[in-house]
């Protein structure tokens, strides 16, 4: 087991103590907070320039320290571990690593940023638009990642059917990374730095940007329910769904979900408070619309087909469908029994 913070102490062990403390301040080695130069500087009556400085002296002086004993081989560690994954690792991801392959549970971000600023390696790219904060080689890998990265949203653009319902990510996954001759755990190990793909609740792969994958308003949210159910819900189902999935901090309240559902017209309104997609193939309308409109389409049809047809469109009981069939102003029995559109 090794623990790091102890390691860390002893290089820093024969600084004075204002140099112990423009590192630790720097780096959030005790708080896990960064403190800018301009707060250094105040602290103890020196410039911006001084402080960095000090902090880029103290730095040069440890990377000297850092080849020998416990520290050197920790870093051979992580750097053979950084081989395997590809020499980049998304910045949270490899504290949870390293917390597991140096058996260390206290370990820290602030102490690996500390350890690998000395050393000069690996590079740290910082959060930014495109991507999570995360630790790389060289220029040459960062290069590698993002032209990897902008192919695979170019790919993946014009596929959301395929990876969103007819779940073919592996298929497709395959079908991207073998060109590149990447190993499947270094390909995701990339992806993972980007902030143009994300999983959503469901756990769909897709781009960010997609609604199905961040769905940002209630609509949005109803219709990505309702499609991964696959059948007609009721609104209040359907809020609770919401809720459960847990898409962002935003609760979902019924009757804004009913107000939704209303509004636009991809929902279709089955049964009392059942909505359903169009794109299940439901028809907008009354009852009586949906069976003229059948009838229409089929031409005449005995009452059980028109039962059975219509059940497959509302959620209704079948003395209703019956009751429509028997108004005559809208619909005529013929002499074998079929009914067909007055």
């Amino acid at each position: 087991m090794i623990n790091l913070n102890e390691i860390i102490n002893n290089l820093i062990s024969d600084l004075t103590p204002r140099q112990k403390e423009i590192l630790e301040g720097r780096f959030g080695l005790k708080t896990g907070h960064k403190m800018t130069l301009a707060a250094l500087g105040e602290k103890y009556g020196l410039t911006r320039e001084r402080v960095r400085q000090i902090e880029e002296e103290v730095l040069k002086s440890i990377a000297k320290k850092i080849k020998l004993g416990p520290t050197a081989k920790i870093l051979t560690e992580i750097t053979n571990y950084f081989k395997k994954i590809g020499n980049v690792r998304r910045e949270d991801f490899l504290v949870e690593d390293l917390r597991k392959l140096l058996k260390d549970k206290t370990l820290t971000t602030w102490q690996l940023k500390f350890i690998f600023e000395a050393a000069g390696y690996p590079n740290y790219h910082i959060e930014d638009k495109n991507f999570y904060s995360f630790w790389y080689k060289d220029k040459a890998i960062f290069k590698k990642v993002n032209d990897f990265i902008n192919k695979l949203t170019k790919f993946f653009s014009n596929k959301k059917e395929d990876l969103i319902t007819h779940k073919k990510f592996d298929k497709l996954f395959t079908q991207i990374i073998k060109p590149h001759a990447l190993q499947d755990v270094i390909a995701l190990n990339y992806i993972s730095v980007s902030k143009k793909f994300d999983t959503n609740s469901y756990g769909d792969f897709g781009l960010s940007h997609w609604e199905e994958i961040r769905p940002k308003t209630m609509r949005a949210k109803a219709y990505l329910v309702i499609r991964k159910h696959q059948k007609p819900m009721h609104f209040k189902k359907i809020t609770e769904s919401i809720n459960k999935a847990n898409f962002d901090k935003r609760v979902a309240l019924p009757q804004t979900i009913h107000n939704e559902l209303i509004k636009d017209p991809r929902f279709v309104l089955v049964g009392r408070g059942m909505y359903g997609l169009k794109e299940f193939g439901l028809m907008p309308g009354t009852a009586r619309e949906v069976i003229a409109r059948l009838l229409k389409t089929k031409g005449p049809l005995l009452s059980s087909e028109v039962i059975n047809l219509t059940l497959q469109q509302r959620v209704l009981k079948k003395c209703t469908i019956l009751l429509n069939l028997q108004n005559k102003k809208h619909f005529k029995r013929l002499p074998d029994g079929r009914y067909h559109v007055a």
